[in-house]
């Protein structure tokens, strides 16, 4: 087993390192990637936990909407230092510093899960430079999760992820399963359902395969997600304050990871905001049964 993980985490790193660029900006050392072509619309994607450029594969489709995807990885994820920025106001500020060196301007802010309070506070603080904000699944208020021992030891440790990351390659209706059981508050009918409709479908389910490889190799994303954590549970109310941009909310009815409240939170905050609630979705939108319609939202969006 040691073995096998040694060499899983080889593999994995040697995929990462050739998919992203190290930059040295006025912040310190960031790790980016992109994709779409070189001169579409620029989009500046805050991930989400596990906080890796590699999520810009998460928005497939604004590629195909001529989109020029920016994604890099956020402090203590994969090789930008943690030192780049602890607190989400460092973070924006970083972001910022990438984008002066890549000589990039105006650009379309999206911030998944996670990475909502940092796109939120990129927007705020740099309003001449986000033309626009979107938020998938984000948190937008005070986030404090109760993670039991036995969901870090499953989910959240070296070992853990690996095994998760082997049995959705062996056993994926299995893995599956608990997946949409932990990210949903879907009952058990429309899991079973969900995981059904993921499965008649090739992409959807490699999709699902990266998704739940994402927090590999862990020990390369532990400093940036304990960060995050105490980070999280620090915002209140007032995170949404301040945006002036056109803003576009795209959420799940049934989160299991962050609440739709914090959705309606935003819509009610953010004075020119657009709610797009999708029925029946959950944490991950694009594997969600309803999700296609957040596709037609965002292309509506940016064309206005």
């Amino acid at each position: 087993m040691v073995h096998g993980y040694r060499e899983f985490v080889r593999r994995q790193r040697a995929e990462l390192h050739a998919g992203s660029t190290l930059v040295t900006t006025r912040a310190g050392l960031v790790e980016y990637g992109e994709a779409g072509p070189p001169a579409g619309r620029a989009v500046l994607l805050f991930p989400g936990g596990g906080g890796g450029y590699e999520q810009i594969h998460l928005l497939d489709s604004l590629p195909d909407l001529g989109c020029r995807v920016i994604g890099w990885s956020r402090p203590g994820y994969l090789r930008t230092p943690l030192d780049v920025g602890r607190t989400f106001v460092e973070q924006a500020d970083a972001a910022k510093a990438l984008l002066d060196e890549l000589e990039v301007g105006t650009v379309v802010v999206y911030g998944i899960s996670g990475g909502g309070p940092i796109a939120i506070e990129f927007a705020r603080r740099y309003p001449e430079q986000a033309e626009a904000l979107i938020l998938e699944s984000a948190v937008t208020r005070h986030y404090a999760p109760a993670i039991s021992p036995i969901i870090k030891t499953i989910y959240l440790s070296p070992l853990g992820t690996w095994l998760t990351a082997q049995l959705v390659q062996r056993l994926p209706r299995a893995a599956l399963h608990d997946f949409v059981r932990q990210e949903s508050t879907l009952d058990r009918q429309a899991r079973r359902a969900t995981v059904d409709w993921i499965l008649a479908d090739d992409r959807r389910l490699a999709y699902a395969k990266a998704v739940m490889a994402a927090l590999t190799p862990f020990e390369d994303r532990a400093a940036g997600l304990d960060n995050d954590l105490r980070q999280w549970a620090r915002l209140d109310d007032s995170t949404t304050a301040g945006i002036t941009c056109p803003t576009l909310i795209l959420h799940g009815t049934h989160d299991g990871d962050a609440d739709p409240a914090h959705a309606r939170h935003a819509a009610t905050t953010i004075p020119q905001a657009t709610l797009h609630l999708v029925p029946g979705g959950w944490h991950l939108l694009p594997l969600s049964i309803n999700g296609t319609t957040t596709r037609q939202a965002r292309s509506t969006f940016l064309a206005e």
